[in-house]
Formats: structure tokens, C-alpha cells, sequence
């Protein structure tokens, strides 16, 4: 089967191939030749997740191919330097449908699991070591960065909650952020708004994007950290 891909360069030597027809699925590498090289197998990796979470899913397929229909440069925004402009491809522009939503819930739900069964043994240890893309070594900062990140994106569509309302320990953030995208994805359903904050523009179907994307990252970043690659 053939799978469209949008590519761009999420951070500095950090390129992500995005299955667009896929939510959730995407291959990561130093550059967009090896994302886009990388994408198939994840394809593959993907389908054989969802399955193992529901059965009835559709199989991996026995063959993957691919094609890149847009790649977006990343660039500073012209109006703070600090702030780098990721994607916003042709697919994020449609709103959310009532099926997408709930397909959404799903996923949402499993990538937390599988955060929260990497860091179910630990007391959130304090624990440095560098790992490939991941600019944090502390397992506690990771968390604190996904469920403010997560928040962040949210709050494009003036959908976050306030940070001072948050709780301090990093899993308790999580689970208060997460509970409040839950809840707020059925405001984003037939939402056509497109948004832009420093030049990047956002939308409900690129905020969705870049959270199952952000969640699944960490995490595999984790368990690289505790040395469960």
C-alpha cells in the first residue's frame, strides 16, 4: 500500500516524515532522507501497535511505499527569533469530523498508557544521561515538558488550561492537562479555524498532530534513558 508523507524539520537536525493518513504514525532522523527512508517500517510498527491494542484493527500490510507530498523547511519567525516555525501542511487545514475525534480518543488514551507503564516503577528519579534528540536527561523534566508542551498546543486554539491552575509534581500535570484534552476535543469538531501565533499557523487537526506525536516521542525517549530502547 502506498501512504502519503508531509516532512519537516521539527528542530534543528531533527526531521520528522508524518504519515498524514495516519495519526500517531511518523519517523524521525537526523534528516528528511532518513525520515522519509525510515517511514515505512514505522509504518509497519504502527499498525502492529494499534493491534495489539484492538484486534479487530486492520492488519500491518505486507507491503509499504511511500510518497512525500509536501516538506516544509522549518525558519525562525520574523517576529521573535526564538520561536521556530514547524509546518503547517495541506492536511491540517480540514476540520475535525466527529470520526476523527473518536479515532483520536483511542490513540490518545494508548500513548499515555504506554508513557505511564514506562515511568510506573519509578519515583520519577532524578537521573541525567544524554540521549539521542533529547535535549533533557532528567526523567522529571521530560514529563513536565510533554504535559506543558501538550497544554501549549492546546492553548493555539485558546483551549489550555491556566498554568498556575496546575499541580507542581509532573505526573499530577500530566494527568490534569490530559484530562482537559480529553474533555476539549469535542470543541474543536467541525472547527475551521486556522490560528497564528509568530508566524506559524495552527489549526484543531494540527494541534491533535503534534500532541500524539509529542507523547510517543518522550516516551521512546524514556525508556532510551532507562536503557529499554
Amino acid at each position: 500500500m502506498r501512504y502519503r508523507l508531509g516532512a519537516d524539520d521539527i528542530a534543528p537536525n531533527h526531521w520528522i516524515a508524518w504519515a498524514l493518513d495516519l495519526p500517531a504514525c511518523y519517523s524521525s532522523a537526523k534528516n528528511a532522507a532518513e525520515a522519509v527512508s525510515g517511514a515505512p517500517l514505522r509504518i509497519t510498527e504502527y499498525f502492529t501497535w494499534i493491534r495489539m491494542r484492538d484486534p479487530l484493527l486492520p492488519v500491518p500490510p505486507e507491503s509499504v511505499e511511500v510518497d512525500v507530498v509536501e516538506r516544509i523547511p522549518s525558519h525562525p519567525s520574523r517576529a521573535d527569533p526564538t520561536h521556530i516555525v514547524n509546518a503547517f501542511f495541506e492536511d491540517d487545514r480540514p476540520p475535525l469530523t466527529l470520526w476523527d475525534i473518536a479515532a483520536a480518543r483511542r490513540l490518545l488514551e494508548w500513548t499515555h498508557q504506554d508513557l505511564l507503564k514506562v515511568i510506573a516503577p519509578l519515583r520519577i528519579p532524578r537521573k541525567r544521561k544524554t540521549i539521542p534528540l533529547e535535549m533533557r536527561g532528567v526523567i522529571s523534566d521530560i514529563i513536565h515538558h510533554v504535559a506543558g508542551a501538550e497544554n501549549w498546543y492546546f492553548g493555539q486554539m485558546g483551549l489550555a488550561l491556566e498554568p498556575a491552575s496546575l499541580p507542581d509534581h509532573p505526573v499530577g500535570m500530566l494527568e490534569r492537562i490530559r484530562k482537559n484534552t480529553q474533555g476539549r476535543l469535542r470543541d474543536l469538531r467541525g472547527d475551521a479555524r486556522v490560528s497564528e501565533d509568530r508566524e506559524e499557523l495552527w489549526s484543531g487537526r494540527k494541534v491533535l498532530r503534534r500532541t500524539l506525536w509529542h507523547e510517543r516521542d518522550h516516551t521512546q525517549h524514556i525508556r532510551q534513558l532507562l536503557g529499554n530502547p
